[in-house]
This record gives structure tokens, C-alpha cells and sequence, in this order.
């Protein structure tokens, strides 16, 4: 029985492992993590505020007037 097919896969693995959380550690260096939570509130302006539903599709009756 032979090991080579298990220490190919193996080895695939760790260099995978390090191309990935080498890419990671240079986004993290160059700043890409930081405020994260930015991006989430671009979809929103004055006339859809954050934390008001717009969109009322499936029970609309629910949300009038509060």
C-alpha cells in the first residue's frame, strides 16, 4: 500500500492552508477588515431610514401604524 495519493492530498492541504490564510493576514495588514459594519448601512438614506420596514409583502396590515 502505498502513501503517496494520502501525502499528495496532504500536502495540498497545508499549501491551500497557507495561500489562504496568507491572503487573509495581507487583507488584514493593508486594513480591509476594518469597519466592517460601513458597508452595511450604504443601502440606506432618508428615504428608507435603518430600522423601518419598507417593503410590506407578505402581512402589510401588521405593520400600519405601528
Amino acid at each position: 500500500m502505498s502513501y503517496l495519493p494520502l501525502a499528495v492530498i496532504l500536502g495540498l492541504l497545508i499549501i491551500g492552508a497557507t495561500i489562504t490564510l496568507t491572503i487573509l493576514w495581507r487583507a488584514y495588514q493593508a486594513g480591509l477588515f476594518d469597519n466592517l459594519r460601513s458597508g452595511a448601512y450604504v443601502i440606506f438614506d432618508e428615504d428608507e431610514p435603518v430600522g423601518e420596514p419598507q417593503d410590506h409583502v407578505f402581512y402589510p396590515e401588521e405593520w400600519e401604524d405601528g
